[in-house]
């Protein structure tokens, strides 16, 4: 919006954006000397869904109502949510709980492997690639982590690499070396 003062009326037109509090962007030297810098934008707010997958993420002993105060304190408009409330968020949450990566057993070598978009990430610990997936799930990609064993990644990297080979494979398991393909 442009800025509620502008003490340069008479002199200069008004610029089309301003700080979020209304007042002028910060001057930065321009062609004719001084002018307003240029609006940068900021990054995408995560959808309601998104938001509430995250706080479960951090939260998991969080109950609705809890999720529910969170969206009011972080300023999302549950107004436009059609239905109940309490019971969109409830069926949010189960999902979220139904497509959990399934814990492993201690001597099970198990690898996690995100996919989103054109992209692979394979990781050794459930939370680096949980910390993967909120990342693609916020860039509005819709990602899936699967628990594969070590033998299960070797031959879905094998298949991946001859069906697909325009994905980008990250391999980011600490006991190997950085593979990238």
């Amino acid at each position: 919006m442009p800025p509620r003062d502008w003490p340069l009326d008479g002199f200069a037109s008004r610029p089309d954006a301003s700080h979020h509090d209304g007042t002028p962007l910060c001057p930065v030297p321009g062609p004719t000397g001084s002018q307003p810098a240029e609006p940068i934008g900021a990054p995408a707010r995560l959808t309601m869904w998104q938001a509430v997958r995250q706080s479960w993420l951090i939260h998991p002993d969080w109950t609705i109502a809890d999720h529910l105060a969170w969206l009011d304190d972080e300023g999302y408009d549950t107004g436009t949510l059609t239905g109940d409330l309490a019971e969109v968020v409830g069926r949010w949450l189960a999902e979220h709980r139904r497509t959990a990566p399934v814990p492993r057993p201690t001597d099970d070598p198990t690898v996690y492997m995100v996919a989103g978009g054109d992209m692979v990430a394979v990781f050794d610990s459930a939370e680096k690639a949980d910390i993967m997936a909120v990342t693609m799930t916020a860039a509005n990609l819709e990602p899936v982590t699967l628990p594969l064993t070590e033998a299960q990644w070797e031959q879905a990297h094998a298949v991946l690499r001859s069906q697909q080979p325009h994905i980008t494979v990250t391999d980011a398991q600490s006991s190997r070396t950085a593979d990238a393909s």
